[in-house]
């Protein structure tokens, strides 16, 4: 009798490389990926917001009640606590879970990234920044890197399998050990990968030797970077806890503009509107910023306190922004971005 599974994730490109990694284990045992009626159902959750937590518990009761027989193995960063007591639910804590995986994976768990022939490289999880209103590092605080011999052959074997382009993820690739650009310098030397490109980038990865790859191997290096810089006021940075001033975020856009590279780089990048005592001129300095920078794509976040953060610790008694200000302030942002027809080409 055919055993199959069906595959959930929520959240970044980190969770759908590992539930890529996860499906992969199921299919090694003889099981096949379905849409109907699964033996197996694979969730992995995501809290990073409120609304991607609720939404994350709402699909584990909704396919419970849609699939009674199935076994659901639920993971993730949600509060997993809500849902244990249901029958056939079965609570993986993802650390150790991760233990029991690699970063590597076949098109044969027909995730929407292999379609298209995109393999998600994890390259890095966990992190200890404990940006002050992030629930992440309570969640994830074990660090791991891909040591780079080992991606260098996830990578060979990717290609053997047909993919044609890695995306480069991670949960905070700020930490990861091994060196970003020695990394992604000995993917194009040792692999014969057509495209890689990044799902997200730290503004503190970037050096002049990343810089100057794009110089060697442009074709095979996406021009499109997704660089989160969450504000353009130092004094919102500082009580974000974010590793960086305005003045850096300045210095590297500067200094990846004046790279050279041949069609010149796209931006993308993260904003969070709203956070505590972010006056009008503190706006100002972040609406300014990102019109400097001129990005062509802007994920742009009301502020939501999380239980637990230094945020919602320190500012529960100051005074609230105001919905109709935030999402001023929010269209407003998103409203900054270049318009099509003055992004650079690729």
């Amino acid at each position: 009798m055919l055993k199959t599974f069906l595959s959930i994730n929520f959240g970044c490109r980190v969770n759908s490389a590992e539930s890529n990694q996860w499906s992969q284990t199921l299919v090694n045992q003889g099981f096949s990926p379905t849409k109907i009626n699964p033996d197996i159902i694979l969730i992995n959750t995501c809290s990073v917001t409120k609304k991607g937590e609720k939404e994350s518990l709402n699909k584990v009761k909704n396919l419970h009640k849609k699939y009674p027989q199935a076994k659901i193995y639920v993971t993730g960063c949600a509060n997993l606590e809500k849902i244990k007591n249901l029958p056939n639910i079965f609570i993986n804590p993802k650390e150790e879970l991760l233990k029991k995986l690699n970063s590597s994976y076949t098109p044969k768990i027909k995730d929407k990234f292999s379609n298209t022939h995109r393999f998600l490289l994890k390259i890095q999880s966990g992190c200890t920044q404990f940006c002050s209103y992030c629930i992440v590092p309570f969640k994830r605080p074990l660090l791991w890197s891909l040591e780079i011999n080992r991606a260098v052959k996830t990578v060979q074997k990717a290609v053997q399998d047909g993919y044609q382009e890695i995306i480069i993820t991670g949960v905070n690739i700020d930490q990861y050990q091994y060196n970003f650009s020695d990394l992604i310098k000995s993917l194009l030397e040792q692999t014969d990968i057509k495209l890689i490109s990044f799902g997200s980038i730290p503004i503190n990865c970037i050096d002049q030797k990343f810089i100057d790859l794009f110089k060697s191997y442009s074709q095979r290096l996406s021009n499109f970077l997704h660089i989160p810089i969450q504000s353009g006021s130092d004094k919102i940075l500082k009580l974000m806890n974010r590793p960086y001033t305005v003045k850096d975020i300045t210095k590297k856009f500067s200094l990846l503009v004046k790279g050279g590279v041949r069609g010149g780089f796209r931006f993308g990048t993260d904003i969070i509107v709203g956070f505590p005592t972010e006056s009008d001129q503190d706006f100002q300095k972040t609406l300014d910023l990102c019109q400097q920078i001129g990005f062509s794509k802007i994920h742009v976040f009301k502020y939501s306190p999380r239980p637990g953060t230094k945020a919602r610790i320190i500012f529960e008694n100051s005074p609230k922004i105001s919905k109709e200000i935030l999402k001023s302030r929010s269209q407003t942002i998103f409203q900054s971005k270049l318009p099509s027809h003055q992004k650079p080409e690729k």
